[in-house]
């Protein structure tokens, strides 16, 4: 009896280990289809910064530019101004009250920037992490979770409306949230090349990382 008792348990936890790890493939390749479809985008952002006690401890307002493959420019406005841009190899980091750049190679980048993802290679996202997907009404959100728990955020969430994204929220170590919530989005449309093209402004630092490949 208690052999098959044992069986019966095996058999169940077997059966829902199965039901999971469906459902987690099936969230993967639906997220994987919007990223697909996505060649370009451009929106205006709002991000706010909140505590573990839900007190908001930043908000700053922006634009987000994305093209395929691996270009990005995200642009913060006063008083918080930073710039972000990405040609698909490099990614520079203009902070602009520092007077300071910073160069990275751009796969080194995703845990510093994750908007990356939006313009990267989604073959890589199943790779790098764990994708779960709930569904209400209009709404379709992603959770992803890293696999490399050395990262600076312990889960993304991208939210999409339809068929159009939504916001995106990051959540780090500390309990803290970041949501970025998008507004006036255009998406495959034609894109600016010049966007993707950082020249270092004169007198500034410049803190090449590119050697930590």
């Amino acid at each position: 009896m208690k052999i098959r008792s044992l069986m019966v348990r095996f058999a169940l936890l077997t059966g829902l280990l199965s039901l999971a790890l469906s459902a987690q493939a099936d969230a993967l390749a639906n997220f994987l289809a919007r990223l697909q479809q996505l060649q370009s985008l451009e929106a205006d952002f709002t991000q706010v910064t909140r505590d573990n006690a839900g007190r908001t401890l930043q908000q700053l307002n922006g634009t987000l530019t994305v093209a395929k493959p691996g270009k990005m420019r995200w642009q913060t406005a006063a008083p918080y101004e930073q710039l972000v841009v990405s040609d698909g190899e490099l990614v520079w980091i203009y902070d602009m009250d520092l007077e300071q750049v910073t160069i990275r190679n751009m796969d080194l980048r995703v845990q510093e920037t994750p908007a990356l993802l939006l313009s990267g290679d989604s073959a890589q996202v199943g790779q790098n992490f764990t994708v779960a997907e709930s569904l209400q009404g209009d709404f379709s959100r992603y959770q992803l979770t890293p696999k490399d728990r050395s990262q600076l955020f312990e889960k993304l969430e991208f939210q999409y409306q339809q068929q159009q994204l939504e916001s995106m929220r990051i959540y780090d170590a500390a309990g803290q949230i970041t949501e970025i919530v998008f507004a006036r989005i255009k998406t495959n449309k034609p894109t600016d090349r010049q966007a993707f093209i950082f020249d270092v402004p004169e007198g500034v630092d410049v803190i090449d990382g590119r050697h930590e490949l």
